[in-house]
């Protein structure tokens, strides 16, 4: 496990387990009070924020917050804090992705997200997920994948990203085993979902059982630019036992990534920071 950065104005550590996790947050817990957080968004309205990866400069008056909700918000080029986390990841796990040749896969095409990454990588997928013909057709030419089923050769991704994705799916083991499968060895997944952080068991939500679909709780719908009026549903909300998956179906490390910094505008009520989810093949 990293330790905190000598930097007051940074959080920057990777957490293998829930054990490490709670030593950690009993050191720690004071950076998840409003007070912390609220620097973030003071040293941004005051500087501006520098993006992670692209470099980008953001002035005070084009970024946007809410206090109810830093993780989401804090927008600026069209990116939130949590989008900022998953850059910062990207490039403090994969420094060395390359504009031309790095290939890259995302389980999204028609975000703000997906924009910024076709534009800088030249092999660079972005799909979504549709649900019949008519979606496909009115999707192309971004394609459709199913992530726990998907198209693409073995081994042929330096990197996958998932964003807010892994907790729609209703096989969760089955995607992971997927994302390692078309992932060459030692490349990466970096992506964000919801984290039930105070905890070792996943909350499993919903779930397919012989085709049809069951509650096992209160149906909670996210965000789905597929289908905005709809949303998608929550099948299950990962606890710390997601790395033990992951360990599971073969990749050789897997942590959460907790980031809070000023520089970049990254920040999460609650937990201190953004948690993102990495997995080397």
């Amino acid at each position: 496990m990293l330790s905190r950065e000598s930097d007051d104005s940074i959080i920057h550590v990777d957490i293998r387990s829930y054990q490490e996790w709670m030593a950690w947050w009993e050191q720690n817990s004071q950076a998840a009070q409003d007070s912390e957080t609220e620097k973030v968004l003071r040293a941004s309205m005051e500087s501006g924020i520098i993006e992670p990866l692209t470099n980008r400069h953001f002035a005070p008056e084009e970024i946007t917050w809410n206090r109810e909700n830093y993780r989401e918000t804090g927008l600026a080029g069209g990116l939130s804090s949590r989008l900022r986390g998953t850059l910062f990841a990207l490039e403090t796990c994969v420094p060395e992705l390359d504009k031309y040749n790095s290939k890259i896969f995302a389980t999204e095409g028609l975000t703000e997200f997906a924009l910024l990454m076709r534009g800088r990588f030249a092999k660079f997928i972005g799909a979504e997920y549709a649900i019949n013909r008519q979606e496909k057709e009115a999707l192309y030419p971004i394609p459709h994948q199913d992530l726990t089923k998907l198209t693409f050769a073995s081994g042929l991704f330096d990197l996958v990203i998932t964003n807010e994705v892994l907790e729609h799916v209703p096989r969760l083991d089955a995607a992971l085993k997927e994302i390692h499968r078309v992932l060459r060895p030692g490349g990466w997944h970096i992506g964000t979902c919801p984290l039930a952080f105070m905890q070792h068991q996943s909350i499993l939500k919903a779930k397919l059982r012989f085709g049809r679909l069951v509650h096992l709780m209160e149906p909670e719908f996210h965000g789905n630019p597929m289908r905005p009026q709809d949303g998608s549903l929550v099948f299950e909300i990962p606890g710390w036992d997601i790395l033990d998956r992951a360990r599971a179906v073969g990749f050789k490390d897997a942590f959460w990534k907790l980031i809070r910094s000023e520089r970049h505008g990254i920040a999460s009520n609650l937990c201190g920071g953004v948690l993102v989810l990495c997995l080397k093949r």
